[in-house]
Parts: structure tokens; sequence; C-alpha cells
């Protein structure tokens, strides 16, 4: 049984690792998804509000390529938002009452109630990493076309710029 809790313990180790890289992925993500809508933003502004001057093909390619982007960037800065709310974080249990079961039994009890607590802190964290990792999938491919719409969107901008 030394063993075995042993083990659970590399493993809730490395959940907890997981866990906290993709914590981290989520605030990095959610900065970047930020920085790109200050971006939308400053081509929204360019040579007051060109983007929605909608007087030749061009320009209502460029105004597509900005909804685009836009609704795109918005849904990833959303998802990666809910990526980061804070949740309950699924912990072994250190309280007095857990203290005194623990001291007050036999050391075969101790040993099997330190593997359950393991076994079900384990499944609780697994799945709330899975629900922690779903948004910031959603919002990884989001901003693919939200970057992509914006990299025409530059292109046809300059394109635009350039043939006037």
């Amino acid at each position: 049984m030394d063993e075995t809790i042993s083990y659970l313990k590399d493993r809730f180790k490395d959940e907890q690792d997981r866990f906290n890289q993709v914590e981290n992925k989520s605030a990095k993500f959610f900065t970047a998804v930020s920085i790109l809508i200050a971006g939308l933003s400053a081509m929204a502004g360019l040579k007051n509000g060109a983007v929605f001057q909608l007087h030749s093909p061009l320009a209502v390619l460029t105004f597509i390529a900005f909804l685009i982007a836009a609704v795109a960037i918005a849904c990833a800065w959303g998802h990666a938002l809910s990526a980061l709310r804070v949740r309950v974080y699924p912990n072994l249990p250190s309280n007095r009452l857990t203290g005194d079961y623990l001291n007050a039994v036999d050391e075969a009890t101790q040993k099997q109630h330190i593997y359950n607590c393991y076994i079900g802190t384990l499944e609780s964290l697994k799945i709330t990493i899975a629900e922690k990792t779903k948004p910031l999938d959603l919002a990884y491919q989001e901003i693919m076309i939200g970057a992509s719409a914006f990299g025409v969107l530059a292109c046809l901008v300059v394109l635009r710029e350039l043939l006037a």
C-alpha cells in the first residue's frame, strides 16, 4: 500500500503541475487576445473609420475581413476569459477533522483513507483540468480564424491605400 500511495502522490503532483500549466496558458492567451483586440481597434480607427466606408468591392472585402476578425477575436476573448474563471480547486483534505480521524484509526485504515483521498482528488482534478481545457481549445481555434482574417484585413488595407 505504501508504494501505491507513493505512486498516487507522484500522479497528484503531475496533475497539479498540469493544472498550473493550463492556468498559465489561459492567462497568456488572454493577454495575446487582448493585444489583438487593440490591433483590431486601431485598424477600425484608421483614416477616420475607412474600414466602414463601403464604396467599392475592395472596401466591402475589407469590411468583411474586419467583421470576421472582430467576431472570431471577440469569441476567443470570451473563451479565454471563461478558461480563467475561478472555480473550486480540488485538493486533498487538510482539515482538523481529517487529521483527528487519521490519528484515531489503525495504520491500515489510515492508508486506506489516504488512498481514497488521493483517488477522489485525482479524479476530480482531472475533470477540472478537462473543463478548463475545453474553452481554451475553442479560443485557440477562434484566434487562428481571427488572426487569419486580421492578416487579410491588413493586406486589404495596404492594397486599398496603394490603389487610392
